[in-house]
């Protein structure tokens, strides 16, 4: 992959005609931060763009109340995300429009980021286009994967800089002290096994970037032999890679350290590793292979075709990449000592090491495709320069080509876009529309404070309440607080909202969980259960099912959606 840097290609500059002045870069970069803003700023009205956020938000708010996570309230997520949250909540109140700005900023660092990393391997026009592709992208998707803030967006900030570091200590500048060079080498590896090690607290696949690195060196190590034909090179080059290797994994496990320093500190090092990694395998393992691979090959092409124009422009540079010679100097650019091809070939190492990443979560959801689009908009925007480079002459297929991804552009703006421009437009006029009134998320926020509404006089704000099924919107709206640990059913049914049923040898996982939530209704006697589907009594449960009619009577419902009635169960006197 790439080779080693001889020089600062910050300070070095493209060919002629590709020069960019630091106070074009600023005026480029504030244009980009208000692009950013721009796309994801209509969507502020709305607390939850999904129900992940609403996760959370009441995670991180019981965090601030003094409950501990994992064993108080339990999320089956790193804690990184509930961190953010919490970090929003304390300096700006409880706020979901912080959360969502902080969001966009955080959404506009990652860009910063790309345009670091494409200026100093490749160009600061390569850099600029890298931003807006990554800016664009991050949103050009379905609404609930795209717009929230969740765990894979405020992942690949970290993700993101960690290949930065990673490939600047691969790539000492020209010139500089050998020590000193060694020195700011290892310093960099550091920084990037901390900063993979941070990704992780958001979601783990970001693990990845260690699988990336060791191939990486991997590959150093083959060319080494094959170069110089001799093991003695080989074994060089291996202990080299070993070691810097090592420092990155010292980076990481610093990291992982703390982490479990401060699980054990409060007790919830065992609820950790329950409700992350063996909840997690249960959900992975509970979709059954053929559902998996309809999903893969359906979504997966579904979020491919949506975004192709981005796919199509990385690919030009991929296969532009392939079909060169090494010793091309005029694709290799020795101005960085770090070939363009050879950068290419590293950034598709990248990105298909991220993109098995994104395929072990199993549901192939969008959002878990935003771990690939750092190193699919730094190659699309190298495919962008390939583009413009051609059309300089009367290359008449390059023409075509633009003429297509154009097209495709259009046909995702328009798809995902539309709706953005319609939110818009209502807030510029204030009107809302029928067309806005009629989506998913605005009739959950409008179920979600009817219900709020009338739970209001039934338990104050600050009581326990329990809510058997997905409305966590309920708590937030109403301020009441959650009786149990656990948020959401299937920690103790096994059964997950998708539908997939976990195997039946793991009974005993459930039945504990079944038991920790009575003893938390036990404890905490909630004068309200809501049962969000009617279909508490009915579960096969029996624990649960036989503690609430014990304990509880049923008394009427008060959601707006036959389909959704919320069924009140009130604590029998």
């Amino acid at each position: 992959m790439a080779q080693n840097v001889r020089h600062n290609p910050i300070i070095a500059e493209p060919a002629e005609g590709s020069l960019l002045t630091s106070r074009q870069i600023g005026i480029a970069l504030a244009g980009l931060f208000l692009l950013n803003l721009l796309l994801r700023g209509f969507y502020l009205r709305y607390d939850f763009v999904t129900g992940d956020e609403a996760i959370r938000a009441i995670t991180a708010t019981r965090l601030l109340e003094g409950a501990r996570l994992y064993a108080d309230i339990v999320t089956d997520k790193p804690p990184g995300a509930t961190f953010f949250y919490a970090a929003v909540f304390r300096l700006f109140g409880r706020s979901m429009i912080a959360v969502h700005l902080a969001a966009a900023l955080w959404n506009f660092a990652t860009s910063v980021v790309l345009y670091g990393i494409a200026a100093r391997f490749y160009d600061r026009r390569t850099g600029i286009w890298a931003a807006l592709l990554f800016i664009y992208f991050s949103t050009n998707y379905y609404t609930q994967d795209m717009m929230a803030a969740n765990t894979e967006l405020l992942m690949v900030l970290p993700y993101a800089a960690s290949f930065y570091f990673f490939m600047r200590a691969r790539s000492p500048m020209q010139g500089s002290d050998v020590k000193a060079s060694s020195g700011r080498s290892t310093v960099a590896l550091l920084i990037a096994g901390l900063l993979t090690g941070l990704a992780a607290l958001f979601k783990q696949v970001a693990v990845f970037n260690l699988f990336f690195f060791a191939l990486h060196e991997g590959v150093a190590v083959y060319r080494a032999w094959r170069e110089n034909s001799n093991a003695r090179a080989a074994l060089t080059e291996a202990g080299a890679a070993f070691v810097r290797l090592l420092a990155v994994g010292a980076g990481f496990a610093a990291v992982m350290i703390a982490l479990v320093l401060w699980l054990r500190s409060i007790g919830a090092l065992a609820e950790f590793w329950r409700s992350v990694f063996e909840m997690g395998s249960l959900y992975v393992r509970a979709l059954p292979r053929d559902v998996w691979l309809k999903f893969m090959a359906g979504r997966t092409l579904g979020y491919v075709l949506f975004n192709l124009c981005l796919w199509l422009l990385a690919a030009f540079a991929l296969v532009r990449a392939i079909r060169s010679k090494p010793a091309d100097e005029a694709l290799a650019k020795v101005r960085t000592g770090c070939p363009d091809r050879e950068m290419d070939l590293t950034l598709s190492l990248w990105g298909g090491v991220s993109l098995v990443a994104a395929f072990t979560g199993g549901r192939f959801f969008g959002h878990y495709f935003i771990q690939v689009l750092p190193a699919l908009s730094l190659l699309g925007a190298r495919g962008v320069r390939i583009l413009r480079e051609g059309l300089g002459g009367a290359d008449a297929k390059r023409r075509v080509a633009f003429a297509v991804l154009v097209l495709l552009f259009i046909v995702g703006l328009v798809r995902f876009h539309g709706r953005t421009a319609i939110l818009a437009y209502e807030t510029l006029t204030g009107i809302r529309t029928g067309t806005s009134e009629s989506w998913g998320m605005t009739q959950r926020e409008r179920e979600a404070e009817v219900v709020a509404n009338r739970l209001r006089g039934m338990a104050g704000e600050g009581e326990p309440i329990y809510i058997w099924g997905y409305a966590l919107d309920v708590y937030w709206r109403s301020r009441c607080r959650p009786a149990s640990r656990y948020l959401m059913p299937y920690y103790t049914t096994g059964r997950f909202l998708d539908g997939a049923a976990a195997e039946p040898d793991n009974e005993a996982f459930w039945r504990e969980a079944s038991s920790r939530l009575i003893e938390d209704l036990r404890q905490e006697r909630p004068r309200v259960i809501l049962d969000v589907e009617a279909n508490l009594i009915s579960q096969p449960n029996s624990e649960v099912t036989e503690f609430v009619r014990d304990n509880y009577r049923r008394d009427g419902q008060i959601g707006p959606d036959p389909n959704r009635p919320f069924v009140v169960y009130r604590l029998k006197e």
